[in-house]
């Protein structure tokens, strides 16, 4: 009797290689599809602000398409598991890229800064619905994988890995927005924004995974199980539960704040046409951030490094009270990226590890729609209080959103510590 044994033919690829070479590509897709997400909201921003010469048309034009996202974004959850998903993304994706190569060649010269004028800014917002989310659309994309492959293992690496995207979808976009702000002008932003959304929506859909059976989220994954629990084990998931959601919000409506910041500052001394550099700043400092963050990913553990660097974001939040010349603001909002990027890691990581068995996609759902909120709120806020009082009073807001920031990171550290299983690493 000898053994028998199974070869391969000649120049075919093992199925788990192959495996690994599509689940790269489809990671790289779905990194390449949120870009257009930050980049056109910093880019509106840059480029009313230049423009129109001012912070609050800037500041409430960008606000207006951040409501517009969040509005998609509860469309999205709700359209979630219906059969044409697919083509219904892809048609979205081309009205996106329509819209954003319109609204790139619309006059923002006239627009008025009274509430009177709020009409000038609905064209915003209706291009904010065309920015549908797409952190869930992945993630269902790699729930049909997993179950046509029958690889059950691979769903909890392939969260984690769609939770990191999120980070370094935010990181990307930041970097690339003040690039070609800086090298094509403002209104390029949106271009390639436009652009990019409809070549990356066609890699998604030609993309090999879209041939298998669409695979719908069961209902326990969309919200938290009915079911009575012991009393301390539903205090635990309603503290980390909501101290992701209101953190996520949080570092976003610092984000946004600081965004508010910069128009200010940048109109004030008639120096628009800088604010693509230091939005690159932004983005190389998160990246840096990131980066250090990933290194020591098996030393620390996400919500301890969460605490960490949500206090370095409240003491470099405090330095933009007090700009000293454009290179030392430069230098704070450097700061304030590269602690925001990690934050982002660590908020991100920890959803997709916490709680993946109830409620993980109703979780990040609201985790897009917050985001959305949170970023359009602290950019009104701190224009408002930057054109109507000072700049003084607008640097206070970043300060205030980091304070929650932080204080959210100790709620979470402290569900946690009472919370049962392994705590959640980057």
């Amino acid at each position: 009797m000898h053994p028998q044994t199974t070869e391969l033919p000649a120049g075919s690829i093992p199925p788990r290689e192959q495996w690994v070479r599509r689940d790269r590509q489809l990671a790289l897709i779905t990194l390449l599809l949120r870009v257009p997400q930050v980049m056109t909201p910093l880019g509106v921003l840059t480029w009313v602000a230049v423009s129109a010469a001012s912070a609050w048309t800037a500041a409430v034009s960008s606000a207006a398409l951040c409501l517009g996202m969040a509005v998609c974004g509860v469309g999205m959850a709700v359209f979630a598991n219906v059969r044409w998903r697919l083509w219904a993304l892809a048609g979205v994706a081309l009205i996106q890229g329509v819209v954003m190569w319109q609204l790139s060649r619309v006059d923002v010269d006239a627009v008025g800064t009274t509430w009177d004028a709020a009409g000038a800014f609905v064209p915003f917002f209706v291009a904010g619905l065309s920015l549908a989310p797409m952190g869930l659309a992945a993630r269902l994309r790699w729930v049909s994988v997993v179950e046509s492959e029958n690889r059950p293992e691979a769903f909890g690496g392939a969260m984690r890995r769609e939770s990191v995207n999120e980070a370094l979808a935010t990181v990307l976009g930041a970097a690339l927005t003040g690039l070609l702000a800086v090298v094509a002008g403002p209104s390029s932003v949106l271009r390639a924004s436009a652009i990019l959304s409809v070549l990356t929506m066609v890699l998604f859909v030609v993309h090999p995974s879209a041939r298998h059976p669409q695979a719908n989220m069961p209902e326990s994954q969309w919200r938290r199980d009915r079911r009575p629990a012991p009393r301390a084990q539903q205090r635990a998931a309603f503290r980390l539960r909501h101290g992701l959601l209101y953190g996520i919000a949080a570092l976003n409506a610092l984000l946004g704040a600081a965004q508010g910041c910069l128009a200010v500052y940048s109109v004030s001394l008639d120096t628009v046409k800088t604010m693509g550099v230091m939005y690159a700043l932004v983005g190389f400092g998160a990246a840096a951030g990131s980066s250090l963050a990933v290194r020591f990913r098996h030393r620390i553990t996400a919500a301890n490094m969460w605490v960490l660097v949500a206090t370095g974001a409240l003491l470099t939040s405090m330095l933009l009270s007090g700009p000293s010349g454009t290179v030392g603001f430069s230098v704070v909002l450097m700061a304030v990226g590269f602690f925001s990027g990690p934050c982002l890691l660590c908020i991100h990581s920890s959803a997709g590890q916490v709680d993946m068995a109830h409620g993980y996609m109703g979780l990040v759902g609201f985790m897009n729609v917050a985001t959305s909120v949170a970023t359009a709120l602290g950019l009104i806020i701190c224009a408002y209080l930057g054109v109507h009082h000072d700049y003084m009073s607008a640097a206070m807001v970043p300060v205030a959103a980091s304070m929650l920031l932080l204080g959210t990171a100790l709620v979470f550290n402290h569900g946690l510590r009472r919370a049962p299983g392994p705590e959640p690493r980057i």
